[in-house]
């Protein structure tokens, strides 16, 4: 995940901010119920009561399956942590027993950047925070977070590598230390190159030419969601060069991280793990959002597809800086359940009432916890961030150019902020949205134009139904007077949705145009 906040990280990246007109880059439960007899937690989980047997080795991958020192398949279940130089600076040591005993993970991904060694001194001390989760028998997946998007040159391959060479060195004797190459490395949108492989395979030889047999696990190509899967093996670095990677070495998976790419992407998201697993390569989801934005419906969409085939799962993030929170309440940090006894909390957000159940008897994959809410949509408000932000940027939104926030009393519906969408030419702002389908639904938000328009200034709603398929307009609220008001309409959405986006746009340039307090409510 790209750092600024990681909601949008991929929404900007893969959505390429373009024009409303071409702003859909979305490239982007077989149900059962899930017991802990049959549920992959049942060797997932960590339970500090019942210790894992005596171990004799590390863990191995055989085919598609993790098996753990035990000699048990293991199938990893945890969270995102902040690691050495990570920019949050929420500290992850104090919170082991929690992620471990109370939240009961079995695996935790540390994301570290240590080229921001000299800015954020945060979590610094790499060796405790292994120690402490080791030593439970918790999974420490240590990534480099600095490649989101793209690949490393040369000299940086060289740096990488050697970072690594050190970490491979220290901890070749502790099997529970697994290295993550790459995070999301390759721009979206495009086919996957030969960097993918070659510069995978040169950290993997240096792991391994260091003596270290530990489990390494390569993140898949474009932002880590291989376009979401709609071009097919071309965009995924997994599919196209995987094999060359377990056919040279041993004990290598591969993660797939799944964002805006993947939302409507239940057929597309069974046939990738088909046709990974067909190729008999382990796979694990190393990350999955936990905010109240279309990440929770692309995370009932993972739960559905990787439960039942024992498929690793890793969500997104811990810390609840961002807008990916575990909890409603506080901080949304998976540290600030209101209950740390064992018993279920009673402020989990969405993803994280999923991910209780989990590590907790399992999901009933065809129960109430797997129905997404029915609008997932981020800032509407225009709130999200204003108090500290001083760039006029516009949280988790794309902007189509020149749109800005404006505080101005005089321009403001609610709250502190509007957008404004100022003279000079035709601009906007829009984002990814998740609406159910075959659903009616009210739209409606106050807007105003500085002078009376000739084209007029919208707030509206665009789909395409099927993958490819030319994009339709099913609603839309048109501001063509001077002053304000507020408008209101009601849709309903088609039986079958493949993308949904929500856009303000004005194409009058010589008149300022100003939208507050969006809502968009089921019927």
């Amino acid at each position: 995940m790209i750092f600024f906040t990681k909601t949008f990280r991929t929404v900007f990246c893969c959505a390429a901010a373009v024009l409303f007109t071409a702003s859909f880059m979305l490239m982007a439960c077989s149900k059962k119920n899930i017991t802990p007899d049959n549920n992959s937690n049942s060797n997932g989980g960590n339970n500090t009561n019942n210790p894992p047997p005596a171990e004799t080795k590390g863990f191995t991958i055989q085919d598609t399956k993790i098996i753990g020192p035990d000699g048990k398949e293991f199938v990893p279940v945890g969270m995102n942590v902040n690691g050495p130089y990570w920019p949050w600076a929420h500290a992850t040591l104090p919170d082991v027993g929690l992620i471990t005993d109370t939240w009961k993970f079995n695996a935790v991904r540390l994301n570290c950047w240590p080229e921001f060694s000299n800015i954020n001194q945060n979590n610094t001390d790499m060796d405790g925070i292994i120690k402490a989760f080791t030593d439970k028998k918790v999974v420490v997946m240590v990534e480099e977070h600095n490649w989101t998007g793209k690949y490393p040159t040369p000299a940086e391959l060289t740096g990488l590598s050697a970072w690594y060479k050190d970490l491979a060195v220290k901890y070749k004797n502790n099997p529970y230390v697994w290295f993550n190459i790459m995070n999301e490395p390759g721009p979206a949108g495009t086919d996957v190159p030969a960097d993918w492989l070659n510069d995978h395979d040169a950290v993997i030889k240096t792991i391994r030419d260091a003596g270290n047999n530990n489990v390494i696990v390569c993140d898949e190509h474009g932002y880590g969601q291989a376009g979401g899967y709609t071009q097919g093996a071309k965009q995924s670095g997994i599919l196209t060069y995987g094999t060359n990677l377990t056919a040279k070495y041993k004990n290598i998976m591969f993660s797939l991280h799944t964002y805006e790419s993947w939302v409507y992407g239940d057929t597309r998201l069974q046939n990738y793990i088909n046709d990974v697993t067909a190729k008999k390569l382990a796979l694990m989801i190393g990350e999955f959002g936990v905010g109240a934005n279309i990440s929770s419906a692309i995370a009932a969409i993972v739960y559905k597809n990787a439960v039942p085939k024992n498929i690793g799962r890793i969500g997104w993030q811990w810390d609840g800086t961002d807008v990916h929170k575990l909890t409603t309440t506080g901080s949304g940090g998976g540290y600030a359940i209101d209950n740390v006894s064992g018993a279920k909390p009673g402020n989990l957000s969405f993803v994280g009432n999923l991910l209780w159940l989990d590590t907790h008897g399992g999901v009933n994959l065809n129960g109430a916890e797997m129905t997404s809410p029915a609008v997932l949509a981020t800032n509407l408000s225009f709130e999200d961030g204003s108090p500290q932000n001083t760039s006029k940027s516009i949280e988790n939104w794309i902007n189509f150019g020149s749109a800005e926030l404006d505080n101005t009393p005089a321009n403001l519906n609610n709250g502190l902020y509007s957008v404004k969408i100022p003279s000079g030419g035709a601009s906007g702002a829009g984002q990814v949205i998740y609406l159910a389908p075959g659903t009616t639904y009210k739209i409606t938000a106050w807007g105003k134009n500085s002078a009376a328009t000739v084209a007029p200034s919208s707030l509206g709603i665009k789909i395409t139904n099927t993958q490819g398929g030319a994009e339709t307009q099913i609603v839309s609220l048109d501001f063509t007077a001077s002053g304000s008001s507020t408008k209101t309409a009601t849709f309903s959405t088609p039986a079958t949705l493949n993308s949904v986006f929500l856009f303000v746009y004005k194409s009058d340039a010589n008149i300022d145009f100003w939208l507050d307090n969006i809502s968009i409510q089921k019927q």
